[in-house]
């Protein structure tokens, strides 16, 4: 039997007290990676060579024409890699409504499950990689597991048999929260970092995620199994606090011209802050500040 979870530390035991956010960065994003640099022809080849499932042989006809179409908008868009193209099409930014991107004029021969299958195949081949506005804003389960498989399959597997104490909704829960990471910031889940997860959460908070942030347990995992260095903190809690944007930072993220109304915007949500929790005074930032 797996070992039981534990997400609480063991009593007595404490962050290290000089403990800084800034010791666990995120890792950055690369400016390019060889899938996203593949050419064309080589890519449909690996990425149907890796998909193809004589099971599911009418999956697989919809998300090759997916694939094909998605592949000749991209090439439309400005950009060096797959990557690029797919950042300045605007898809990454319209979340849940992406495909209206790619519809256009194109609506009357192109359809929404191809494009979602074919995209399917580029985020869990690698080819692009979405932000977690994007990944957020799906409910793509298959896409998840597809991720899993295709990306770091015993990786994925060896937390899995960890958690299998966990409750299937927790379990579901962490391991999602690990593939979004993997997805957006690449490598395996043995690359994960504690500054990854902090990153992680605060995008959960910061899209109304809130009760998913507040899950732990894929820290949790990461520390037990030794992903996580021994010097990392037992608890995310006091990273993301320390992390947590001031006033100032928050409003000028929206970056108003105007200095007056900016000023305005500080002045009002500072007077706010006291009786707001953080997500509540940056969703309130957020609906007034992309008014100007």
């Amino acid at each position: 039997m797996a070992r039981k979870i534990r997400v609480e530390p063991a009593a007595g035991i404490a962050p290290r007290a000089t403990m800084s956010a800034r010791e666990w960065p995120a890792r950055p994003l690369p400016a390019g990676w060889w899938q996203t640099r593949q050419e064309r022809e080589a890519l449909v080849g690996r990425l149907l060579t890796t998909f193809t499932d004589t099971a599911t042989v009418k999956r697989d006809l919809t998300r090759r024409r997916g694939l094909i179409k998605l592949l000749d908008w991209l090439e439309r868009q400005p950009g060096d890699t797959w990557q690029d193209r797919w950042l300045a099409s605007g898809a990454d930014t319209a979340g849940f409504e992406w495909t209206d991107n790619v519809l256009g004029d194109n609506a009357p021969r192109y359809r929404r499950d191809e494009l979602t299958g074919g995209l399917v195949l580029l985020i869990a081949g690698q080819v692009i990689r979405p932000s977690y506005r994007w990944l957020l804003r799906q409910r793509l389960a298959l896409m998840l597991a597809e991720a899993r498989r295709a990306i770091d399959c015993d990786g994925f597997a060896r937390i899995e048999q960890h958690a299998q104490d966990a409750i299937g909704w927790a379990r579901s829960d962490a391991l999602n929260k690990l593939t979004w990471i993997v997805i957006s910031k690449g490598g395996i889940v043995a690359d994960i970092t504690v500054g990854d997860c902090v990153e992680l959460t605060e995008a959960l908070e910061e899209h109304h995620f809130r009760g998913s942030a507040g899950r732990p347990l894929f820290y949790a995992l990461l520390k037990e199994t030794g992903i996580l260095p021994a010097a990392a903190p037992p608890r995310l809690r006091a990273l993301r606090i320390e992390r947590r944007p001031n006033v100032e930072q928050i409003v000028d993220k929206y970056e108003i011209e105007y200095r007056p109304v900016r000023d305005l915007m500080v002045e009002y949500l500072t007077e706010r802050a006291p009786e707001l929790d953080h997500t509540s005074l940056r969703s309130i930032a957020r609906n007034l500040c992309r008014l100007f």
